[in-house]
This record gives structure tokens, C-alpha cells and sequence, in this order.
């Protein structure tokens, strides 16, 4: 009985001891960073900016590759109404036909994909792209995570020296997967040089990602960094926009977290 009180709560409440560093994540400590910007040709919602405190917390090195996120379908995850919210799970019902072939992943996507067409890959070591954060969230918490928090998403991309950038605050092409200078989607980790201070990879270029919040009571939720098409603007670690749980588009991803104790 006692262990099954105890897996009954590790699977509602993830959280690992400090010392026990889990597999594919780094250590982002408690403590606290600067938040958001003062400049005054940034938008509104990046402002102003300010100290916030985080709790400690682990988070994915690398995006969910397709490799990973196959296997929630092959384990028939997607299919177990435990790991959705409710109105994810009410949602999937009707969408049913968009993962109808097990262990393939079949991109729908809300917008024409023009050039992005060529960025599309299932190979298994490329970020998983094209899922909303309904099935972004029923992943992560079928294996044993959550998604991040926007506070913890910008700590880890920033650091504690409010840099703009993961890697410092000079944009530099080579640090990161991006349309102009890269014509293909590429494993995750391809840009070592461009980690964030705590060791997190593809936090700018790649995919943009998927975070936990919802906005201001509404039913929309947050997407930060930019992705492998973001203007330039965009691949800034304070950028934020908003899009229905609903929404998949092909510059959109996501990494996972878990508490730390």
C-alpha cells in the first residue's frame, strides 16, 4: 500500500531530489532573474521588466524529437484519457484522424506551408513539430512531466544576467538554426555554441515552444522564443506570442520540465 501511495503522488506531483539529475536535463536552481524588458520599441506584453523568483527545476536539454514523442503514440499514450485535460481529450476525439496511423506522425497544420514544406521531417533525432499544446501537455505528462512555466522557459533561455539572447546578447548566425543561413531542420543539439547559461540547447532558431501559462484568464496559451522562420525580432528570449491549445503550426514544439525538490 505504501508504494502505491507513493507512485500515486510521484505521478501527480513530479518532483526529483537535486542530487538525482534526471537523463537528458540540467539543473535550472532556485533563485532569482530579470524578467521581460524596458525597451521602449519592444510590445507591450513584454513589459516592463522585473525580478522574479523560480523555484529549482530540471528541464529538457533538447526539444521532444520525433523519436520521443512516436513513442507516446506507439505506447498508445495518445489514446489514454489519463494524460489529457478535459477539453484536450473532448478535442482529440473529433481530430482522431490526425495520428490514425500508429507510430507515424502525420503533420495537419492550421496554415498553407509554402516554403516550410522542406522543414517538415519524421526523421527520429528532429524536433517534433506541427502539435498543439493540447498533445504537447498529455505527453509530458505521460512521461512523468509538465510543461514549463513562461518565468521558468526565460530563466533558462536567459540566465541570470538578463541576456537577449541564450548564448549572450550579439546575435550570431551560427549559433542557431535559422531559414536565411540554414535551408533544412536539423537534429536537436546541432548548435552546441548557441546553449543557454544553464546548458539548455535550441532555445532560440529550431522550434518555438509550447509553455504551460494561460493568458490572463483566457483560452489561449503561450509560445516563447522563435522558431527556424522567426524574424530576427522574434528569436530574442523575451519573446512571447499567444494561439489556441488548438493550434499546430510547423515552427512550433516543445521541451518538458520537472520540480526539483
Amino acid at each position: 500500500m505504501k508504494k502505491l501511495v507513493l507512485l500515486l503522488f510521484i505521478i501527480i506531483t513530479p518532483s526529483i531530489a537535486i542530487s538525482e539529475l534526471p537523463e537528458g536535463m540540467v539543473l535550472v536552481p532556485e533563485g532569482e532573474f530579470t524578467m521581460g524588458t524596458d525597451e521602449d520599441n519592444a510590445p507591450d506584453d513584454q513589459h516592463p521588466e522585473r525580478k522574479v523568483q523560480v523555484d529549482a527545476f530540471y528541464m529538457d536539454i533538447h526539444e521532444v524529437t520525433n523519436a520521443q514523442f512516436n513513442e507516446f503514440i506507439l505506447a498508445d499514450g495518445y489514446n489514454k484519457r489519463q494524460f489529457w485535460t478535459k477539453d484536450g481529450w473532448d478535442y482529440i476525439q473529433k481530430e482522431r484522424f490526425f495520428f490514425s496511423y500508429p507510430g507515424r506522425i502525420k503533420y495537419r497544420i492550421d496554415k498553407p506551408l509554402g516554403f516550410g514544406e522542406n522543414h517538415i521531417s519524421t526523421d527520429p533525432d528532429h524536433p517534433v513539430l506541427g502539435v498543439s499544446w493540447y498533445e504537447a501537455s498529455a505527453y509530458a505528462k505521460w512521461v512523468g512531466k509538465r510543461l514549463p512555466t513562461e518565468a521558468e522557459w526565460e530563466k533558462a533561455a536567459r540566465g541570470t544576467d538578463a541576456r537577449l539572447y541564450p548564448w549572450g546578447n550579439e546575435f550570431d548566425f551560427s549559433k542557431l538554426k535559422y531559414f536565411p543561413h540554414h535551408e533544412k531542420l536539423e537534429p536537436v543539439g546541432s548548435y552546441p555554441d548557441g546553449a543557454s547559461p544553464f546548458g539548455v540547447m535550441d532555445m532560440a532558431g529550431s522550434l518555438a515552444e509550447w509553455c504551460a501559462d494561460n493568458i490572463h484568464g483566457k483560452d489561449t496559451k503561450v509560445v516563447r522564443g522563435g522558431g527556424w522562420n522567426s524574424i530576427r525580432l522574434h528569436l530574442r528570449s523575451i519573446h512571447r506570442v499567444t494561439h489556441p491549445p488548438t493550434y499546430r503550426y510547423y515552427n512550433i514544439g516543445f521541451r518538458c520540465v520537472v520540480d526539483a525538490d
